[in-house]
């Protein structure tokens, strides 16, 4: 479905968080990303572990190449562990989820003429 209509997009541009958050699939959602358990923390602090160990052992003789080094393994171990987690996420991906709501919304904007509120 087509929601190209200026109107429309406008309306949607200003009031999407306000209307995704009407919709409980999507706060079902955006709550699973939250840290709320031992394992959710244990998988997040894998990456600090990781950065703070290959420092050590990152074979390096300039401090600031070893540091940037550290960083990128830390960003890589938490990008991977962001996705571990998401593999365990029993939702739809939040984007899907999202042009529902739009299209929902764009629907009964054709339908009533009026923007949802």
């Amino acid at each position: 479905m087509d929601t190209r209509d200026p109107k429309f997009e406008q309306y949607w541009n200003g009031h999407k968080t306000s209307i995704l958050m009407k919709d409980d699939e999507y706060r079902a959602a955006v709550e699973t990303y939250k840290i709320s358990s031992g394992s959710d923390w244990l998988l997040f602090g894998i990456p600090v572990v990781a950065g703070i160990v290959s420092m050590q052992y990152i074979p390096i003789e300039k401090e600031i190449l070893r540091w940037i080094a550290s960083i990128l393994i830390t960003v890589v171990v938490f990008a991977i562990c962001v996705y571990v987690k998401s593999l365990s996420n029993p939702h739809r991906a939040i984007s899907d989820i999202e042009a529902d709501v739009k299209r929902k919304a764009y629907k009964e904007y054709l339908s009533t003429g009026k923007l949802p509120e």
